[in-house]
């Protein structure tokens, strides 16, 4: 398969972008082994082929399945999204009535929407509409889908990572158990017959600090003048008190307390709101006393775990993901670096946190996807597109569709209906709805609510977000990972920091296999933060460089940062690389700030006024969390229908 606007440059040759893997028969065979959709639906492979060219520099490659059209944020999304913001729906016009009237209106399809309407459905309180503006259900809870060489091969788009609830834990444990979520996984085995590895399960545990517990490689590029690149075993790494690093002994007796100090630097029981109050960066540096050089080691890993780096990022956000907290542990719940160390018991679906999103929709809309209501049809069934806006259904989700204006019919408090307004193909609907859920981040909210009131207004402010981008790259083989003994790898200079290959789960005849030999999924997180900028500039800076740099620019860095790690033991990626898709989200992550949590100067914090309905519209996100999850998610999405709920 020939892919546009590629370079004839010998380099480029030689990187292997004059050329793809995956060709027009590992297309048609997406579709044979039911892994696509048929050719008169959407989104099928050969269309999203035959459209290439219509698609703009920074869309690429999108995969086959029910999930190609929709990588990460598209083209159309982000077209609609910013002229919502620039107000080109203003005032009202133009808005054809579809003279639907719903009980409940849900704006946004992603874990909280899917939640939210998944408990108005169980109280059995009337008809709901989802409104969705990408081209299938899920929010970040998507996967992409590869054919490599007859192998389906199955990757997150970006959320991924669980933990199974505990008995008696609340709404995760309820909701786990209603929607049949099995308590076990088979994973694929690791055949003896090749030398020891360990693999992680998902794609955090080794990008945070579960990287003793299995084969996590540090690659340092330059160690001194005149030194050659060298890898060094992350459990090495770490015994040895980086030894054999650029680091002097002062910074490496730093990162020992960093990692291990059980100190409790504040002795007040309000520990929580002590830590709200400071950066991580100060925390570290003022507070713990250690070196810069730590911040600069932690930064890429906090921002791809929240969005952005140190200097701006909550100290309490950190406690939840990061290390030199270990005095704070008799007073709370396990933090996710305890959660994580050995043994890591936390799992991903092959497609991520895309798992809870269909046996979400399974539940809403039976027929939604193929199969009956077990595990394995729900995760390898193919969604029946039709039946999703069906007007049957209690619950209808209309995808393709992006809410751009929601406003109360007349005075909020006396109101009895909520208009809303929405593009659909580049056309403006209306409808309206007795109550409305806004499962939407801050950074779009305030844009389509137009009588949203002040005291959110200023709230919503405070709502500052950062992109990810996620890189699912397919490999033909991974033995140059196996010559070098890991399964996942880190570095601080070049193209993003950290990479892995998982251990995949076994879902019925979805079974890839676990050699160096066959195909595989290479991720990449790449999160983007520039120390000493405000929080602002930080996130508007990122977006704009992930926006605005094209698909081939970025095919281009990752395969040069994988021929700089891995060209000295084998690694070929005109050979070895079958195809890239890129994920682009603009607005991944809710950025914690000091107060975020718990207010500052007295006011309340912004997430706690968010949380207040404001008439017949609630409001509901992961973001609301500080650190986002399924579980959070969810557990937003429930509380703002119950609100409402009291109201209608």
């Amino acid at each position: 398969m020939s892919v546009p606007d590629r370079t004839t440059s010998k380099q480029d040759q030689l990187l292997g972008m004059d050329q793809y893997k995956i060709t027009r028969r590992d297309f048609v065979n997406s579709l044979l082994v039911g892994v696509g959709v048929a050719l008169l639906e959407m989104p099928a492979p050969i269309r999203v082929l035959a459209q290439k060219k219509q698609q703009p520099s920074w869309e690429g490659y999108g995969g086959v399945g029910d999930y190609a059209s929709s990588p990460g944020n598209t083209e159309e999304v982000t077209r609609v999204a910013h002229q919502m913001r620039d107000g080109n729906f203003d005032p009202p016009a133009n808005f054809k009535n579809t003279g639907e009237v719903y009980d409940l209106v849900i704006v946004g399809g992603g874990m909280t929407g899917l939640a939210a309407a998944y408990y108005f459905k169980k109280a059995g309180r009337g008809k709901c509409l989802v409104i969705e503006n990408h081209r299938i259900f899920g929010g970040e809870s998507k996967r992409n889908e590869f054919m490599v060489n007859g192998q389906r091969l199955i990757g997150p788009q970006a959320a991924n990572s669980f933990a199974i609830p505990e008995q008696g834990t609340g709404i995760g444990y309820e909701l786990y158990n209603e929607l049949e979520i099995p308590k076990t996984f088979d994973y694929q085995r690791w055949d003896p017959k090749f030398k020891p590895l360990k693999f992680d399960r998902e794609n955090y545990a080794s990008m945070f600090w579960c990287d003793e517990t299995m084969k996590v490689g540090y690659f340092f590029d330059k160690l001194a003048e005149g030194d050659k690149p060298r890898w060094i075993l992350a459990e090495e790494l770490w015994q040895t008190h980086l030894n054999g690093t650029k680091y002097s002994q002062q910074v490496r007796a730093d990162f020992h307390t960093w990692r291990n100090t059980t100190q409790r630097y504040y002795e007040g029981n309000d520990f929580a709101h002590w830590l709200d109050t400071m950066t991580y960066k100060d925390y570290v540096e003022k507070v713990m006393g250690l070196s810069p050089e730590i911040i600069k080691f932690v930064d890429p890993v906090i921002a791809a775990g929240v969005g952005l780096g140190s200097d701006v990022i909550s100290a309490y956000t950190a406690y939840v993901i990061m290390p030199g907290f270990k005095g704070f542990s008799g007073t709370k719940a396990k933090t996710l670096v305890e959660e994580i160390s050995p043994p890591c018991h936390w799992h991903s679906f092959p497609g991520g946190n895309d798992g809870f999103s269909r046996h979400l929709i399974k539940a809403l809309i039976p027929n939604a996807i193929q199969g009956g209501r077990n595990f394995v049809d729900i995760m390898n069934g193919r969604v029946n597109f039709g039946a999703l806006d069906d007007p049957a259904n209690l619950v209808r989700i209309r995808l393709g569709a992006t809410a751009v204006r929601v406003e109360h019919s007349g005075t909020p408090r006396s109101s009895e209906q909520v208009e809303v307004g929405y593009v659909e193909a580049g056309k403006l609907y209306r409808l309206k709805a007795r109550g409305v859920v806004m499962a939407t981040g801050g950074w779009v909210t305030p844009y389509v609510v137009k009588d949203l009131p002040s005291e959110h207004q200023d709230a919503f402010q405070e709502f500052h977000h950062a992109p990810i981008l996620v890189a699912n790259v397919a490999l033909t083989n991974w033995r140059f990972l196996y010559k070098l003994g890991y399964t996942a790898c880190r570095w601080n200079e070049g193209f993003g920091f950290h990479c892995n290959i998982r251990q995949p789960m076994i879902v019925g005849d979805y079974r890839p296999r676990l050699d160096p030999n066959q195909p595989t999924i290479l991720t990449f997180y790449v999160p983007f933060y520039y120390p000493g900028g405000t929080i602002e500039q930080q996130g508007f800076k990122g977006r704009l460089e992930m926006m605005s740099t094209s698909y081939v620019e970025y095919e281009r860095k990752i395969r040069l940062q994988m021929v700089k790690l891995f060209g000295g033991v084998g690694f070929n990626p005109r050979r070895d690389i079958a195809g890239i898709i890129l994920n682009r989200w603009g607005h991944a992550y809710v950025c914690p700030q000091p107060g975020y949590y718990f207010g500052r100067d007295g006011k309340s914090a912004p997430r706690d006024v968010v949380r207040n309905c404001f008439g017949r519209i609630a409001f509901g996100h992961s973001e609301l969390e500080g650190i986002q999850s399924w579980l959070g998610a969810a557990t937003e999405g429930r509380r703002a229908v119950e609100q409402l709920m009291e109201i209608l």
